[in-house]
């Protein structure tokens, strides 16, 4: 082992010369000192990576808990447009169904007139009935006229008299014919309150 050389440093090391290798002493207080300071900064290092992994789990949870949130929000609105797409799909249907009722009863109003006309057209040219006195009648009651009529018969002419003279009422003037009859009986009736044919 060759000579060693001293040499005090100003910091309080001390460099040792071995054959050309210069070796570093330094204090064991000073070594301490860098080791405490050494170990300061692990635990600071520590307390701040632990303070980053709570702060990272809780935005883990709070993201979590948003994205369980927009899913159930997805499903709910999942759910109501497909509620609200039938309300659409059935309010579409009642639509056309009061379309077409109200195409019907017009159909069904165009025949009920329709018929009407040719009841009372019927009643005039077969059984004699006067137009002025069926002007007013709607179709039931023009129906229970035909009825009436059917039962009382189409003859429009005088009817025969037993006592050998002309037709028509005992007392003369226009013979009644067998609609008039009928409608004459049942305006009796209504007139005692027995109501026919009326809505």
């Amino acid at each position: 082992m060759g000579d060693l050389t001293y040499t005090a440093n100003d910091d309080g090391t001390i460099n040792v010369n071995s054959d050309g290798t210069v070796l570093k002493y330094v204090k064991e207080s000073d070594l301490l000192a860098v080791k405490g300071g050494s170990q300061t900064k692990v635990k600071e290092w520590e307390t701040e990576k632990a303070t980053f992994n709570t702060q990272l789990a809780e935005a883990n949870r709070l993201r979590d808990e948003d994205h369980n949130s927009l899913l159930q929000e997805r499903t709910v609105r999942e759910q109501l447009e497909d509620k609200f797409k039938d309300y659409e799909t059935h309010k579409a249907r009642v639509g056309e169904l009061e379309t077409e009722l109200n195409s019907r009863k017009e159909v069904v109003g165009k025949h009920e007139i329709e018929l009407a006309d040719r009841i009372r057209q019927t009643l005039i040219a077969v059984h004699g009935a006067h137009e002025d006195a069926l002007k007013d009648k709607n179709l039931d009651q023009l129906r229970h006229l035909e009825e009436a009529a059917k039962v009382f018969g189409s003859n429009t002419g005088r009817l025969p008299r037993y006592d050998g003279g002309g037709g028509g009422p005992s007392g003369g003037g226009v013979p009644e014919s067998s609609l008039d009859r009928a409608r004459r009986i049942l305006e009796e009736h209504e007139a005692k309150g027995h109501k026919i044919g009326a809505k």
